[in-house]
Protein backbone atom coordinates (compact mmCIF):
# COMPACT_ATOMS: atom_id res chain seq x y z
CA UNK A 1 0.00 0.00 0.00
CA UNK A 2 2.48 1.91 1.07
CA UNK A 3 4.63 1.91 -2.22
CA UNK A 4 1.19 2.79 -4.09
CA UNK A 5 0.96 5.93 -2.70
CA UNK A 6 4.63 6.89 -3.04
CA UNK A 7 4.66 6.03 -6.70
CA UNK A 8 1.39 7.61 -6.79
CA UNK A 9 2.59 10.71 -5.46
CA UNK A 10 6.27 10.49 -7.29
CA UNK A 11 3.76 10.25 -11.13
CA UNK A 12 1.70 13.77 -9.91
CA UNK A 13 4.59 15.50 -8.68
CA UNK A 14 6.44 14.56 -12.34
CA UNK A 15 3.42 16.02 -13.82
CA UNK A 16 3.14 18.81 -12.45
CA UNK A 17 6.72 20.23 -12.59
CA UNK A 18 7.03 18.35 -16.46
CA UNK A 19 3.76 21.03 -17.11
CA UNK A 20 5.65 24.13 -15.09
CA UNK A 21 8.82 23.99 -16.77
CA UNK A 22 9.55 25.05 -19.88
CA UNK A 23 13.22 23.54 -20.74
CA UNK A 24 11.06 20.13 -21.21
CA UNK A 25 10.31 21.36 -24.66
CA UNK A 26 13.97 21.95 -26.10
CA UNK A 27 14.71 24.88 -28.07
CA UNK A 28 12.43 27.27 -30.39
CA UNK A 29 14.23 25.80 -33.58
CA UNK A 30 13.48 21.98 -32.37
CA UNK A 31 9.87 23.08 -31.97
CA UNK A 32 9.35 24.54 -35.08
CA UNK A 33 10.24 21.53 -37.14
CA UNK A 34 7.49 20.06 -35.90
CA UNK A 35 4.77 22.20 -36.89
CA UNK A 36 1.71 20.69 -37.96
CA UNK A 37 1.83 20.35 -41.71
CA UNK A 38 -1.05 22.73 -43.10
CA UNK A 39 -1.31 25.01 -40.00
CA UNK A 40 -0.56 28.94 -40.62
CA UNK A 41 -0.15 29.75 -36.94
CA UNK A 42 2.42 26.76 -36.10
CA UNK A 43 2.13 24.56 -33.05
CA UNK A 44 -0.11 25.37 -29.68
CA UNK A 45 2.31 28.14 -28.15
CA UNK A 46 1.06 27.22 -24.64
CA UNK A 47 0.74 25.54 -21.70
CA UNK A 48 -1.88 23.36 -20.29
CA UNK A 49 -3.59 26.30 -18.53
CA UNK A 50 -4.78 28.05 -21.90
CA UNK A 51 -7.88 27.78 -23.17
CA UNK A 52 -9.29 26.63 -19.56
CA UNK A 53 -11.19 29.15 -17.97
CA UNK A 54 -9.69 29.98 -14.07
CA UNK A 55 -11.36 31.86 -11.15
CA UNK A 56 -10.38 35.40 -10.48
CA UNK A 57 -11.97 37.19 -7.67
CA UNK A 58 -12.41 40.91 -6.16
CA UNK A 59 -13.52 42.70 -3.01
CA UNK A 60 -17.34 41.28 -3.80
CA UNK A 61 -17.37 39.94 -6.92
CA UNK A 62 -16.51 36.48 -8.84
CA UNK A 63 -15.74 35.74 -12.87
CA UNK A 64 -13.84 33.55 -14.64
CA UNK A 65 -10.93 34.45 -17.07
CA UNK A 66 -9.42 32.47 -20.53
CA UNK A 67 -6.54 33.15 -21.89
CA UNK A 68 -5.90 31.54 -25.73
CA UNK A 69 -4.49 32.13 -28.94
CA UNK A 70 -1.19 33.44 -27.70
CA UNK A 71 0.58 34.52 -31.09
CA UNK A 72 2.88 36.70 -33.04
CA UNK A 73 1.55 39.69 -34.63
CA UNK A 74 3.42 41.27 -38.02
CA UNK A 75 3.80 44.82 -37.17
CA UNK A 76 5.54 47.07 -38.97
CA UNK A 77 4.91 49.78 -36.60
CA UNK A 78 7.50 48.67 -33.87
CA UNK A 79 11.03 47.73 -34.12
CA UNK A 80 10.21 45.07 -31.12
CA UNK A 81 7.89 41.98 -31.71
CA UNK A 82 4.38 42.23 -31.06
CA UNK A 83 2.81 39.59 -28.90
CA UNK A 84 -1.25 39.23 -28.78
CA UNK A 85 -3.54 37.39 -26.51
CA UNK A 86 -7.24 36.59 -26.59
CA UNK A 87 -8.88 37.43 -23.61
CA UNK A 88 -12.58 36.09 -22.68
CA UNK A 89 -13.75 36.93 -18.82
CA UNK A 90 -17.10 35.73 -17.74
CA UNK A 91 -18.91 37.02 -14.73
CA UNK A 92 -20.22 34.21 -11.73
CA UNK A 93 -21.15 37.11 -9.07
CA UNK A 94 -20.90 40.90 -8.37
CA UNK A 95 -19.80 43.50 -10.89
CA UNK A 96 -16.38 42.50 -11.92
CA UNK A 97 -13.96 45.05 -14.11
CA UNK A 98 -11.89 43.46 -16.46
CA UNK A 99 -9.03 45.02 -18.67
CA UNK A 100 -6.12 44.96 -20.94
CA UNK A 101 -4.54 46.53 -17.71
CA UNK A 102 -5.03 43.19 -15.36
CA UNK A 103 -3.25 41.24 -18.04
CA UNK A 104 0.25 41.33 -18.17
CA UNK A 105 3.36 39.43 -19.88
CA UNK A 106 6.86 38.68 -18.77
CA UNK A 107 9.92 37.07 -19.99
CA UNK A 108 11.32 33.74 -18.71
CA UNK A 109 13.61 36.10 -16.60
CA UNK A 110 10.36 38.08 -15.46
CA UNK A 111 11.38 41.50 -17.34
CA UNK A 112 7.80 42.95 -17.70
CA UNK A 113 6.74 43.46 -21.16
CA UNK A 114 5.58 47.02 -22.60
CA UNK A 115 1.98 46.65 -22.99
CA UNK A 116 0.67 48.51 -26.44
CA UNK A 117 -1.83 51.08 -24.70
CA UNK A 118 -3.84 51.73 -28.19
CA UNK A 119 -3.74 48.39 -30.14
CA UNK A 120 -6.18 49.37 -32.74
CA UNK A 121 -5.38 48.55 -36.42
CA UNK A 122 -2.54 45.74 -34.51
CA UNK A 123 -5.53 43.41 -33.53
CA UNK A 124 -8.93 43.42 -34.81
CA UNK A 125 -10.72 43.63 -31.31
CA UNK A 126 -8.90 44.88 -28.44
CA UNK A 127 -9.44 44.32 -25.10
CA UNK A 128 -11.35 47.47 -23.17
CA UNK A 129 -12.23 47.97 -19.88
CA UNK A 130 -15.61 47.05 -18.82
CA UNK A 131 -17.81 46.58 -15.81
CA UNK A 132 -19.82 43.26 -16.00
CA UNK A 133 -23.24 44.05 -14.50
CA UNK A 134 -25.13 40.99 -14.85
CA UNK A 135 -24.49 36.97 -13.87
CA UNK A 136 -23.28 34.99 -17.14
CA UNK A 137 -22.05 38.42 -18.72
CA UNK A 138 -19.59 37.86 -21.26
CA UNK A 139 -16.43 39.85 -22.50
CA UNK A 140 -14.11 39.68 -25.27
CA UNK A 141 -10.81 41.09 -26.55
CA UNK A 142 -7.25 41.23 -27.65
CA UNK A 143 -4.28 42.48 -25.68
CA UNK A 144 -0.81 43.39 -27.03
CA UNK A 145 2.58 44.09 -25.53
CA UNK A 146 6.19 44.63 -27.47
CA UNK A 147 8.41 42.03 -26.94
CA UNK A 148 12.57 42.23 -27.37
CA UNK A 149 12.90 40.46 -30.51
CA UNK A 150 15.82 38.74 -29.08
CA UNK A 151 13.38 38.05 -26.03
CA UNK A 152 11.25 35.00 -25.30
CA UNK A 153 7.58 34.98 -23.36
CA UNK A 154 7.80 33.07 -19.77
CA UNK A 155 4.29 33.92 -18.47
CA UNK A 156 1.18 36.15 -18.84
CA UNK A 157 -0.61 36.49 -15.44
CA UNK A 158 -4.10 37.98 -14.55
CA UNK A 159 -3.91 40.52 -11.50
CA UNK A 160 -7.82 41.16 -9.70
CA UNK A 161 -7.94 42.69 -6.34
CA UNK A 162 -7.80 38.92 -4.32
CA UNK A 163 -6.33 37.14 -7.49
CA UNK A 164 -2.64 37.01 -9.30
CA UNK A 165 -2.98 33.97 -11.72
CA UNK A 166 -0.05 33.16 -13.59
CA UNK A 167 0.03 30.71 -16.91
CA UNK A 168 3.45 29.40 -17.53
CA UNK A 169 4.13 30.07 -21.35
CA UNK A 170 6.37 26.33 -22.57
CA UNK A 171 6.14 26.35 -26.08
CA UNK A 172 6.46 29.87 -27.81
CA UNK A 173 4.47 31.48 -30.23
CA UNK A 174 5.44 30.75 -33.96
CA UNK A 175 6.59 34.59 -35.94
CA UNK A 176 4.44 34.44 -39.16
CA UNK A 177 7.02 36.42 -40.38
CA UNK A 178 9.37 33.38 -40.82
CA UNK A 179 6.81 30.88 -41.80
CA UNK A 180 8.38 28.74 -44.19
CA UNK A 181 5.87 27.31 -47.41
CA UNK A 182 6.78 23.76 -48.79
CA UNK A 183 6.57 22.57 -51.97
CA UNK A 184 6.32 19.09 -53.46
CA UNK A 185 8.70 18.33 -55.64
CA UNK A 186 7.04 16.56 -59.16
Amino acid sequence: MRRVVLAAILAATAAVSGACSSSTFGSDEHRRTHAPAGSAAGPVPTSQQFDRPFPVAGESWDATVTLSNLRIVPASAYADTVLAVDVRAVQSAGQPEIGPASITAYSPSGAQFERIENPAGLIPDPLVPTVMTSPGQEIRGMVAWKMPATDRIGRLEVTTPRTLASVTVTLQPVDPAVQTTTSSAS
